[in-house]
């Protein structure tokens, strides 16, 4: 048994699951490595088409599998033979194990620091009067990883999340300015729940409808962050 070839192969398979499949943020370190060099996850839009990642994680997740089972089969038969049970325990809870490690990452953590959000369970509903009062009602998802209680202003980017572009409701959707409501987020807790929000369009088009992978601006203690994780 080479211990290089060893170390390669179970880095190849431990990378492979990391590319591939989804953290607790929703999506994978694939998709972000994939869109930093200028190419899509998906051959259509976010969850539409087929999925490139995959493709790409899938096949170095068998490569790396094979080879690390075919190392440790030489001295470890019997662990080269339950390795897949390993691999399937890890994938299946990968999801979970990122989650809780973030508590130990941010347990020092303050402010924004602390604070992630769930943009994939994300929605809102909203309706514009022809008078221009906007309202909308969300479904959103925040986490605050660190050991203390965070007070923070949350409001969603209506416009931001509509994602098109010169057409009349991204115009009317561009004037919505929405007031921010208090969210107060418990020490390592997770905040899932209904907010309800109201503004005013300076060019309003009477419409309602519904979004989705909502964009949202996160104010603490006076600085402030956009929570978009861009993927298309």
């Amino acid at each position: 048994m080479s211990r290089t070839r060893l170390v390669f192969s179970g880095g190849l398979l431990v990378f492979a699951i990391i590319f591939t499949f989804n953290h607790h943020l929703g999506f994978s370190v694939g998709d972000s490595l994939l869109l930093s060099i200028g190419i899509s996850p998906y051959t259509k839009s976010y969850v539409s088409g087929v999925h490139i990642t995959i493709f790409f994680g899938l096949g170095m997740l068998a490569c790396g599998y094979y080879l690390a089972r075919k190392e440790i089969m030489l001295r470890y038969p019997l662990v080269a033979r339950t390795l897949w049970i390993a691999v399937v325990i890890v994938v299946s809870s990968y999801s979970f194990m990122t989650d809780k490690l973030m508590y130990v990452v941010k347990w020092g953590a303050t402010g924004l620091n602390g604070i992630s959000y769930t943009q994939n369970n994300s929605s809102c509903t909203y309706h514009v009067h022809p008078n221009g009062r906007v309202h909308a009602t969300c479904e959103l998802t925040l986490k605050n990883y660190s050991s203390s209680s965070i007070a923070a202003m949350v409001k969603p980017d209506l416009a931001g999340s509509y994602r098109h572009d010169d057409d009349a409701l991204s115009e009317s959707l561009h004037s919505v300015a929405l007031s921010a409501v208090p969210v107060k987020l418990e020490p390592r807790m997770t905040f899932t729940g209904t907010l309800e929000f109201s503004g005013l369009a300076k060019r309003p088009l009477e419409v309602s409808g519904k979004l989705d992978e909502i964009v949202l601006d996160v104010a603490v203690d006076g600085s402030n962050t956009v929570f978009d994780y861009d993927i298309p």
